[in-house]
């Protein structure tokens, strides 16, 4: 269609879009005058000193005008002091190795602004990045924009200064979310005659291996759910560092998604927490699902879990009309945790111990809410640490179990 056919009014409400972008002013606020700079959080490793807080998606609009959010783009402030004698250097890569460079978020925002607007955004944007070189006895501060984490933000940071590496690990809580965890009371789970204290790892298999029920229940007590495939051994604080340190996700008790996971039962109750990973195309998922068991080994809690395969909600009707979804596959869920943990520094010991049996792919075995999965039948125990430990640091518990068989397809 030629232009001059086009409505007189339709080329006047495009010439007067092109004049409002053109002519649209940008303004941000003083990140001093944010309210989440008031959260902020310290560590000192060495020499350097890192600050850092991270504002929400309200906080973010509010600061610099744009739903970055809604981009799965997260703002993380960070603050670094170099006390050494030599320059220090910032690795951005640490953080986040997919982040957003300053001028790539204002690139992203082009169609809002136009002429000296955009300008304006480009330059503040520049001007609030997080530089990467800190001169001996300075301070650099500034934005690293990350992909969007819900829930509480976990990353790490290294910082190079006097030729070594100091490395920082941060857990921000983010206002406005509460995870599922948070809302348990895990002193009143057990009373007395329940809890019961380990005293070494055969002891632990033994507890495992005997008492442990091979699965979980339903909502009103049905048999046969998930089997409960991992069992982690480790404090209430070390595993929310090590899950979030391999960028797991926290949930919320009310999340959607996670509504199928809860409806596995431990002692008559839903899992005391749900994290999730998430496929890049967001159409499959690894869900690891946690309750705290009355034992202890040492200082460690134990914790037993079911670690599954599962969909997005548009997949539901696929994964209901064929059973044998993902989900089936319970070994290979359980070696990506394995692998995921020990990948992330995060693993001091690992083993094997019996469970539910083996349950070969062809006859698979049906859960409660109609689901078919296959195992090799065992369950893998995991010690997770605090600080993350060097990878082959981990050693090898329960050498008689033997080592579930890799085939040619894994």
């Amino acid at each position: 269609m030629m232009l001059s056919n086009l409505p007189r009014y339709f080329i006047l409400c495009l010439l007067l879009l092109a004049v409002g972008c053109a002519s649209r002013n940008y303004q941000a606020q003083e990140v001093s005058s944010s309210p989440f700079m008031a959260r902020m959080m310290e560590r000192t490793n060495g020499p350097v000193t890192v600050r850092t807080a991270v504002p929400t998606a309200e906080e973010t609009l509010a600061l610099t005008g744009l739903d970055l959010y809604s981009q799965d783009i997260q703002p993380v402030w960070i603050e670094v002091t170099n006390n050494s004698r030599q320059g220090a250097r910032i690795s951005h890569w640490s953080i986040d190795r997919h982040y957003f460079s300053p001028i790539e978020v204002a690139y992203m925002n082009k169609s809002k602004y136009g002429g000296q607007g955009y300008d304006d955004m480009e330059a503040w944007f520049h001007h609030n990045g997080l530089a990467r070189n800190i001169p001996a006895g300075e301070t650099r501060k500034g934005f690293v924009f990350t992909n969007r984490q819900q829930g509480t933000k976990g990353f790490s940071l290294d910082v190079f200064a006097n030729q070594q590496a100091h490395s920082f690990t941060f857990f921000v809580p983010m206002p406005g979310f509460t995870p599922d965890f948070a809302e348990v009371n895990f002193g009143s789970l057990y009373d007395e005659a329940e809890r019961r204290q380990l005293g070494d790892t055969q002891s632990l298999r033994d507890a495992l291996e005997n008492e442990l029920p091979c699965c979980g229940e339903g909502p009103q007590g049905e048999r046969n759910g998930a089997p409960f495939n991992l069992v982690l051994v480790t404090s209430p604080r070390a595993l929310r560092r090590s899950l979030l340190r391999s960028n797991w996700i926290e949930t919320t008790a009310d999340d959607p998604l996670t509504a199928h996971a809860r409806a596995n039962h431990y002692r008559g109750r839903p899992p005391d927490g749900v994290f999730q990973k998430l496929r890049p195309d967001g159409n499959e998922r690894i869900e690891a699902r946690l309750w705290l068991s009355p034992w202890r080994l040492g200082n460690n809690g134990i914790w037993i879990c079911q670690v599954v395969y599962s969909t997005s909600d548009a997949d539901k009707l696929i994964e209901f009309l064929t059973p044998q979804s993902p989900a089936a596959d319970l070994d290979s869920a359980v070696r990506f945790m394995l692998q995921d943990a020990w990948y992330s520094q995060s693993v001091i010991k690992a083993g094997y111990v019996s469970g539910v049996g083996q349950v070969p792919r062809e006859k698979p075995r049906e859960s409660f809410s109609g689901h078919e999965y296959f195992t090799d039948g065992l369950r893998l125990v995991l010690q997770l640490a605090d600080e993350p430990v060097s990878v082959d640091e981990g050693r090898i518990i329960f050498r008689d179990t033997p080592i579930p068989r890799m085939t040619d397809r894994d």
